[in-house]
């Protein structure tokens, strides 16, 4: 029994010797064999606290960006409608600077919409006082067109680039530097419409003299608009001698995008 006892004894000493010499191949050959699983696990496991931080945070960042947004919208509101009183008053006090010499009784009007043939909603109606064909200008007292539909709280209005619209205009060219121009009978012609934001000058006739740049008012004779509004600039000329009449194109001072308010001519031709 004391042989094997020392044999045993012998084989657990070889046995811990060998174990000790040989570790760090053993370890090296297990973390070799281990390390692609090591990796993969760690990465997954670093990816998923990633993403999971991620939506705790992300639900955190959602929550404080709704605020923030709610709050960044309530401020752009009230600057908005600041803004929105503050242009009213403005277009409310150069409208009646403008037309103070003229006698005209206005209703201002916000635009509601704008449709493509040349037709503009705005909002006021029969309730405010508005009729059929009052003319419509805006604060520096170019015309936009006239009313043409009338409810009890709103109203349409035909654009002067409506295809059904045509107007009676003079011709004046305000940089006059020829001695005896100022006598010079105004050009008469008609502005007619052509859809969208379009216009442009017709029967126009051939003896006429007209230039690129001049500017095109309103005349007053079919009592139709107001006199001496504005409408727009000439910016070419159509013109054929083996024809009585020229044309030309017109670039239209009226601006439907960057205007808020309108003014109706209430008292118009009754004035």
């Amino acid at each position: 029994s004391w042989k094997r006892f020392f044999a045993g004894l012998i084989v657990l000493l070889i046995l811990i010797f060998s174990l000790n010499f040989f570790s760090p191949q053993i370890k090296n050959y297990f973390y070799s064999v281990s390390s692609p699983f090591q990796k993969t696990f760690w990465s997954i496991g670093k990816n998923s606290s990633g993403f999971i931080a991620s939506l705790i945070n992300s639900g955190s960042n959602w929550q404080e960006n709704e605020i923030l947004k709610k709050e960044n919208q309530n401020l752009l509101a009230k600057i908005a409608y600041l803004e929105s009183i503050a242009n009213a008053n403005q277009a409310q006090t150069n409208i009646s600077l403008a037309c103070e010499d003229k006698n005209f009784d206005l209703s201002m009007a916000g635009i509601m919409g704008f449709e493509e043939q040349g037709i503009v909603l705005i909002d006021k109606g029969s309730e405010n006082g508005i009729s059929k064909d009052m003319p419509v200008i805006n604060q520096q007292n170019v015309l936009f067109g006239k009313v043409f539909e009338v409810y009890k709280n709103f109203s349409k209005v035909m654009l002067i680039s409506n295809k059904d619209s045509v107007i009676n205009v003079e011709v004046s060219d305000f940089d006059v530097t020829d001695e005896g121009q100022e006598n010079k009978m105004p050009v008469q012609a008609l502005l007619k419409g052509n859809g969208g934001t379009e216009v442009y000058l017709d029967l126009v006739p051939i003896n006429e003299e007209i230039k690129e740049g001049d500017t095109l008012i309103t005349s007053s004779l079919e009592k139709v608009f107001p006199k001496d509004l504005l409408v727009g600039t000439i910016s070419k000329i159509q013109k054929n001698d083996q024809k009585p009449f020229q044309q030309a194109s017109v670039n239209p001072f009226f601006d439907v995008k960057s205007s808020d308010y309108l003014f109706v001519i209430t008292n118009y031709p009754e004035i």
